[in-house]
């Protein structure tokens, strides 16, 4: 691990953390006089010093104190890093038709980023704001209202947040006391701040509040990241720094992963065992793009900060500009690997855009992600194309030749392994292979799961095609130096040992009681992970309607169990939803106003409402259906959603959803 890069990160996150003191009404360990103007330029950076100070654990606390606290006042280059990463970042700031009366009171809320948003020459009606409250899924959280006018009562909300970040923040340093983790100590924080900060304006004076301090933050973490060894001489940094908008210098490398073959790969199994496998296979494909993603930046030596994005099947990701041929070589790798796991069925398309200094200003980085858009679907229609003369291994004969023994009846694939699995109640059973055994039951240790355990292993990717027969899901995360598992609760005795790996709860709940066990890594994860479980009663009623073949109480609900629960006509429904045209609003529905910061917020804000609003809903329907619990998410994220229930279950979602997303989306039309 390069330590100068993680610490310069490390600046980069905690640059503007002062500017939530100072509305909190930090006083700072500093009079605010002309000297202390000279030292730091702006009271925030002051409080940015103090945080360090106090927050930060003894072996990087000075650096980043000078790296975080000097930004508006460098003294040495990687002083400037930081600045002029906090300038790309935001735009600088972006559009000054958006540059408010500095003589009016400014809105110290988050304005919506929907607001923000021009599609078919729409825009929101008008502007509403979010409440300043910690990150919960509640619609008193997340329902965007009017502006708050009472000044004391805004100072008061943000003295509630900064007391409670603080104090959590203090914890992980005490946390990292004794054995210093900075990568843990880093991803930690982050988390910290999108629980804290992801409603604080990152800026509101003279500017549009709708970038969020939590996203601009981590976008200046990973500039800074990639700049901090840029190998630009002294003399072309100093042009670079002083004048970005105008300068043509590549800063950094717009990574975009895209795993395509999706639908087949979750759609091409049988009834036969598909309530589980379907939810197993669409969980999995969630947690292999983000393994992936972690992979390259693993291997590239870049922090987690420069993950921009993970979701549905894709990624992105800051790198440096030198970081092309690596990138390219790793993309075989990537390639030869999921051939082993797979044999053709998923495919990742790796590509790259350059973005220069000027990029980042007049909304240029929207016609980069646009450009990006198209590098990957171009790679899409020429899978595997990376692996050169390694493409005949694809063409070899597969399989045994039609052994019926072997062939697995859930995908059809054949596997050595294959056997015959005879559930309580079924009267004969059916022929499975491994990797479809391993899915189903992730599916079913995900209906009762409150965290998820990411752990960082040696990565074994392949380097030559593979004819061996696939595994499960688990040793294909292996492959990419991840071991991941789904848990109900965190054993007492094994608290310690889960020191080094990351602790995802996936509800409030289970987060406050993973805190005590002062983690050295520990977060939120939004996770829609609505699960029907069969009860006794239903068995007893399904059974007296002549259904045969049911699991015992307690299993997943069968497809079959939720067609009959269903109102009138028995029949399952299937949902598909998803944004209009999204990649548009990416690349376009921002305009002028596109700064890297401000697509990091819209990314942000569309994953929460699919990953956890959804969810939220979903799982709120399951609760107060007299009918019993009738809905089961395959996957939610990103921009769309894939349910399966009683059909009539699925159409009030629909409609709950659409109407959810008006309000959400700030009455967008």
């Amino acid at each position: 691990m390069n330590e100068q890069v993680y610490r310069s990160a490390l600046a980069g996150l905690l640059h503007d953390i002062g500017k939530v003191a100072v509305r909190a009404g930090e006083r700072g360990s500093r009079i605010w006089d002309d000297e202390a103007r000279r030292d730091f330029g702006h009271f925030h950076a002051l409080l940015t010093a103090d945080f360090v100070d106090r927050c930060t654990p003894e072996p990087w606390r000075a650096e980043v104190k000078n790296l975080a606290g000097n930004h508006h006042r460098p003294h040495s280059r990687q002083e400037r890093v930081v600045m002029l990463a906090d300038h790309l970042s935001a735009g600088e700031r972006a559009d000054p038709s958006d540059a408010a009366d500095p003589r009016a009171a400014q809105p110290q809320q988050l304005l919506s980023i929907f607001c923000s948003l021009q599609a078919d020459e729409q825009e929101a009606p008008q502007p509403l704001y979010l409440p300043l409250a910690p990150l919960r899924i509640a619609e008193e959280v997340l329902r965007p209202g009017i502006e708050e006018k009472d000044a004391e009562r805004t100072r008061r909300a943000y003295a509630a947040l900064w007391d409670a970040f603080r104090r959590e923040a203090e914890e992980l340093h005490d946390a990292h006391h004794s054995a210093p983790d900075l990568p843990a100590f880093l991803e930690s924080l982050l988390l910290l701040m999108q629980r804290y900060l992801w409603c604080a304006p990152s800026a509101y004076y003279k500017t549009r509040p709708d970038v969020s301090l939590f996203d601009h933050s981590r976008m200046t973490a990973a500039l800074t990241a990639v700049l901090a060894e840029s190998d630009l001489s002294d003399a072309q940094f100093e042009a670079l720094a002083r004048a970005p908008q105008d300068a043509d210098d590549e800063v950094c490398l717009l990574v975009g992963g895209d795993v395509s073959g999706v639908q087949e790969f979750i759609y091409r199994i049988t009834a036969r065992g598909a309530t589980s496998a379907l939810r197993g296979r669409s969980f999995y494909l969630q947690l292999l793009a983000e393994a992936i993603a972690r992979y390259l930046l693993r291997e590239l030596d870049l922090p987690v900060t420069n993950l921009v994005y993970a979701g549905g099947g894709n990624f992105y990701l800051l790198t440096r500009p030198g970081d092309q041929q690596r990138l390219a070589a790793l993309s075989g790798a990537i390639s030869r690997t999921l051939w082993g796991q797979h044999q053709g069925s998923l495919y990742l398309a790796l590509r790259t855009v350059p973005l220069r200094a000027r990029d980042f200003f007049a909304g240029r980085v929207g016609q980069a992600w646009e450009q990006l858009m198209e590098e990957l679907q171009r790679a899409k229609q020429q899978r595997f194309a990376e692996l050169g003369t390694d493409l005949s291994a694809l063409f070899a004969p597969q399989g045994s030749g039609g052994d019926e023994a072997e062939q697995c009846q859930v995908c059809g694939a054949e596997h050595s392994a294959t056997k015959v699995v005879r559930e309580d109640s079924e009267e004969e059973g059916v022929r499975k292979c491994p990797p479809c055994l391993a899915y189903e039951e992730l599916g079913k240790r995900l209906r009762q799961a409150r965290y998820l355990v990411w752990e960082e292993i040696e990565p074994t990717p392949a380097t030559a095609i593979s004819t061996a027969e696939p595994g499960g899901w688990e040793e294909a995360l292996a492959a990419f130096g991840v071991r991941v598992d789904v848990r109900e609760t965190l054993e007492v005795e094994e608290r310690a040992a889960m020191g080094r790996r990351l602790v995802l709860a996936l509800d409030d709940r289970a987060l406050e009681e993973a805190r005590s066990a002062r983690l050295l890594r520990l977060g939120r994860r939004f996770l829609v992970n609505a699960t029907p479980v069969i009860t006794a009663r239903e068995i007893a009623e399904l059974r007296a309607q002549g259904r045969k073949g049911l699991p015992a109480a307690g299993s997943v609900k069968p497809f079959d169990a939720m067609e009959a629960q269903a109102e009138g006509i028995s029949r399952l429904g299937v949902l598909l939803m998803d944004v209009d045209d999204a990649g548009r609003l990416f690349s376009e529905g921002l305009g002028a106003r596109a700064t890297l910061s401000r697509v990091a917020t819209l990314s942000f804000a569309l994953s929460l409402f699919f990953e956890g609003w959804v969810g939220h809903l979903a799982e709120e329907f399951n609760r107060q259906d007299a009918r019993g619990a009738r809905l089961y998410s395959i996957y939610s994220g990103g921009d769309d959603l894939f349910f399966v229930g009683s059909w009539d279950a699925v159409v009030e979602l629909a409609r709950r959803v659409r109407a959810d997303l008006i309000w959400y989306a700030a009455g967008h039309p």
